[in-house]
């Protein structure tokens, strides 16, 4: 299934660190327009994960990096 590219927001910033020393947290910004993007309009998402978690995320978004810097060999899966 092909997602719809139109509701893909674009991230426009990103900071992590730890909630109460146990758990991982991120707080990712985003433009979910192209308008939104030129405004300067961002929105901002706060995410709580455990240490597991947070490591399974990093690992996928490296795999995300490298394939993409493959070229063009679109993936449509999500989790």
């Amino acid at each position: 299934m092909k997602p719809d590219m139109d509701l893909i927001g674009a991230l426009t910033s990103f900071s992590v660190g730890t909630l109460d020393g146990h758990d991982a947290m991120m707080v990712i910004e985003i433009a979910t327009t192209p308008e939104e993007y030129e405004q300067g309009i961002r929105h901002q998402m706060p995410v709580a994960m455990t240490p597991e978690h947070a490591l399974e995320l990093g690992e996928a978004l490296i795999l995300a990096a490298r394939a993409a810097q493959m070229g063009d060999a679109p993936s449509y899966a999500f989790n």
